[in-house]
């Protein structure tokens, strides 16, 4: 059965969201990334200095890159070796099988953000925050990565909180070498592994300025600082978003060191917010939740006593059929939509399908594994009770521009990765229009009428209905 922390520990999830931790799922990886914006507002006490600490390592890189001659001089070689962080693990913000560790930032990474800092210096620029935005200039870097860099830094606040954290609630540590001394961390026997805890309240769902079309999401309230970027990129930089490569962005703003200035200004200026977990707008812990709550109000029983090769595919359908029948006839397509009848990403979906079947199979003595990161894409889910039982089950919104590719291109390709038996194509329509999955469910017949392997397609029809009594 999925867990979260808090169960593999042995405490009440409000115990441990009552001492400011983030309840991480153990096996499944979230979408929560550190924030170093929110450093500054944490009301976790061990981190009241973490904000300094992160600025004054970007400030002394300043200083070496100010002071570098040449990129072959020492002190330039210094401020790259200074950008070097190795993966840590054990940090708890969820991680799937096999990805206990962060992305961490190479040597390469490193050289390319020290050169484009030394350019922005050299520009007059030297405010340390560029470095909480440096994912908007440097490709291969994005909020994991910015994530990862965070922690580093403040690895030792994070411990001091984790070792708190672990007392109060009188959580199974270890002993470890950390520095000139031990700390006690958090300790799962079955994972063998150190345990970093990290607040909520420093964690947010989205990156801040990652991506070109971010500096609109962070100049919204500044038409004047709109209107100053697009002077300097041009009056068609909306239209062209998609075709701006990182490096453009950059020589872009570099060209105009008071736009980004400006930009920086805006940035700092924002307010600090977390993301919202007493709300979970987004679906993100709530799936868990509500797939225990319909597996036990709507129960499942298979009248087969044991998965085997001849009858896997049959099993796996029972459980699609039976999600199938929650969304249709139970009210579950309910969840699919926040409070504001707006449609959640799929991701939640596809969470909250692997939840339910997980609690079925669980309850029936089957084998669940969700396996993200095989061949070349992510396999949503993988059910199998031995090597040679497996189906894979990919859950798409009808509304996803690739619905049809996905079916076309992405399914065959996990099959052979992963040598499975069977697919399913699991689609839940969410749109009024049913071009995309007719087209679908077409190319599933002339594949079968050719003789050749389909992947079995399961329509769900999750559309946002009123209540009988609004209809």
């Amino acid at each position: 059965m999925t867990e979260k922390l808090s169960d593999a520990f042995g405490v009440s999830n409000e115990a441990w969201i009552g001492e400011g931790a983030f309840d991480a799922f153990v096996e499944i990886d979230s979408r929560f990334h550190v924030d170093p914006h929110l450093l500054a507002v944490s009301a976790v006490p061990e981190l009241q200095s973490a904000y300094t600490t992160f600025t004054r390592y970007f400030e002394e890189i300043i200083r070496l890159l100010d002071a570098a001659q040449t990129r072959t001089d020492p002190m330039f070689r210094t401020a790259v070796r200074k950008l070097v962080f190795r993966e840590i693990p054990g940090v708890a913000l969820g991680y799937s099988k096999g990805n206990i560790s962060g992305s961490g930032i190479g040597i390469g990474l490193a050289k390319g953000i020290a050169e484009t800092a030394q350019e922005i210096v050299a520009a007059g620029i030297k405010d340390p925050a560029i470095f909480e935005l440096v994912g908007l200039f440097e490709e291969g870097i994005g909020a994991d990565r910015i994530s990862d860099m965070t922690i580093h830094i403040i690895l030792s606040n994070l411990i001091d909180f984790s070792q708190r954290v672990a007392q109060n609630l009188g959580l199974r540590t270890k002993s470890y070498k950390w520095r000139d001394g031990l700390v006690s961390l958090p300790y799962l026997p079955q994972r063998g592994q150190l345990t970093i805890l990290v607040p909520y309240d420093i964690l947010s769902s989205l990156p801040v300025a990652l991506d070109w079309d971010d500096i609109d999401l962070v100049s919204t309230y500044n038409e004047a600082l709109r209107q100053q970027v697009n002077r300097t990129i041009g009056e068609t930089w909306k239209r062209e978003s998609k075709r701006i490569t990182k490096r453009q962005l950059r020589d872009a703003l570099l060209r105009s060191p008071q736009t980004l200035r400006s930009f920086l200004d805006e940035y700092k200026g924002r307010p600090a917010d977390h993301y919202d977990f007493a709300r979970d707008p987004e679906g993100e812990l709530v799936w868990h939740e509500i797939a225990k709550e319909y597996s036990k109000r709507f129960p499942l029983t298979f009248r087969e006593h044991r998965v085997a090769p001849e009858n896997i595919l049959k099993v796996v359908t029972t459980i699609c059929d039976h999600f199938a029948n929650l969304i249709e006839a139970n009210g579950l397509f309910h969840v699919f939509y926040n409070d504001d009848q707006e449609l959640r990403n799929e991701r939640f979906a596809q969470l909250l399908f692997y939840g339910i079947a997980d609690a079925y199979c669980a309850a029936n003595n089957f084998d669940l594994n969700r396996e993200p990161n095989a061949g070349r894409g992510p396999v949503d889910f993988k059910i199998s009770h031995g090597y040679a039982a497996r189906v894979n089950v990919e859950v798409k919104y009808s509304s996803n521009p690739r619905l049809v590719t996905g079916y076309q291109k992405q399914l065959p390709i996990y099959d052979a990765a992963e040598r499975t038996m069977h697919s399913i194509y699991l689609i839940i329509r969410t749109t009024q229009s049913t071009g995309a999955i007719e087209a679908v469910l077409q190319l599933e017949t002339k594949q079968l009428n050719a003789g050749m392997r389909a992947p079995k397609v399961i329509v769900v029809d999750g559309r946002f209905k009123p209540s009988a009594s609004k209809a």
